[in-house]
């Protein structure tokens, strides 16, 4: 028996996200601030605390890999670009299944294929998967 207030990504979610997204993604065909080609793709990292999680950024949703099967699509509704010196600060605003904004603020180094690192968790590098 599931619990009334689980967070499990049911197919009745999925098809919500996806219509929402779907929706979302339509409104914003005229986004002012597209997704840079370099953050596009899918992002991993080896540090043990996170083993089997993921993001994967699209021009249009992030999806975040929660473990196993398990994800969460976030419509994504801005990117905004910043440097702070040597430094190049992304801050990506979303939607979760909810409606609800959240962002997510990351420094990215364009070293090799790129580096991204999150700014409450500088040791932690992620790097995108080669296709």
């Amino acid at each position: 028996m599931k619990n009334a207030g689980s967070k499990e990504m049911t197919p009745r979610r999925i098809v919500a996200a996806m219509a929402l997204i779907a929706t979302l993604a339509g409104c914003q065909a005229q986004k002012e601030n597209p997704v840079p080609d370099h953050l596009l793709g899918v992002w991993t990292t080896s540090a043990p605390r996170y083993a089997n999680r993921y993001i994967e950024i699209r021009n249009d949703m992030i999806i975040f890999g929660t473990g196993g099967d398990a994800f969460e699509l976030h419509a994504l509704t801005d990117v905004n670009e910043v440097r702070e010196g040597e430094a190049i600060v992304y801050t990506i605003t979303h939607l979760n299944h909810f409606g609800q904004p959240y962002t997510l603020s990351f420094y990215y180094e364009p070293t090799s294929d790129g580096i991204i690192r999150f700014k409450n968790q500088r040791e932690i590098a992620w790097t995108k998967e080669r296709l």
